[in-house]
């Protein structure tokens, strides 16, 4: 009896389970955070003398970065925050004086920095860059107190505009107007506060900090 041999099968290799491949995360741009200046006034009394002041605040300062100038003009300052804010998105513009020197001490910290016996108190949140500019000038001829005419006119309108919207809701209330009406005057307030706003200046300033 012949023999056959019968096919010869060769085993396949099992094919390999894909790796399981790495989710990509999805890069998240991290959200740039609004410029904050804050300006803070220290007047010496007229015992102190202002080289001892100036000793207890760099110790406040101590572990952080600080420039210190001496009776700067505006583009001393405007150079120095502008070189400071790379490091932080919160400045410290401290003024330091005893009516006949003016000393700065221009901090970049993130965290909130407490000042005792202070004069002045002011917080800016820089909507542009160019914004800077002013407030250096102002601080600088010593002016930052006042508001402009600008501003206080910009601030009226918006006063009135909102009282203007009080009385028009009032009114339809009373069926006085209808509510078409209404709706034409709110869309009217809301068109020229928006107006005002991107002709405002690009910052807003207040007294206190987060």
């Amino acid at each position: 009896m012949t023999f056959v041999p019968g096919p010869i099968i060769i085993p396949r290799k099992p094919k390999e389970k894909p790796e399981n491949k790495k989710k990509v995360e999805k890069k998240t741009i991290p959200r740039k955070r609004e410029k904050k200046l804050v300006y803070v006034l220290i007047k010496l009394k007229p015992e102190q003398m202002i080289s001892e002041k100036a000793k207890e605040l760099e110790e406040l300062f101590k572990g952080k970065t600080f420039n210190r100038v001496v009776n700067p003009d505006e583009y001393t300052l405007l150079m120095n925050a502008q070189n400071l804010f790379s490091r932080s998105s919160r400045l410290y513009v401290v003024e330091l004086t005893d009516e006949m020197n003016r000393w700065f001490y221009l901090v970049p910290s993130e965290e909130r920095i407490k000042f005792k016996n202070k004069d002045k108190y002011m917080v800016f949140l820089i909507k542009k860059d160019s914004a800077l500019e002013e407030i250096f000038k102002k601080i600088a001829e010593g002016k930052l107190a006042k508001r402009s005419t600008f501003e206080l006119v910009v601030t009226a309108i918006e006063v009135a505009l909102g009282i203007l919207t009080f009385v028009a809701g009032y009114l339809a209330l009373e069926n006085v107007i209808d509510l078409s009406q209404l709706s034409n005057i709110v869309t009217f307030v809301l068109f020229f506060i928006f107006a005002l706003q991107s002709i405002k200046k690009g910052y807003k300033r207040r007294g206190w900090e987060d």
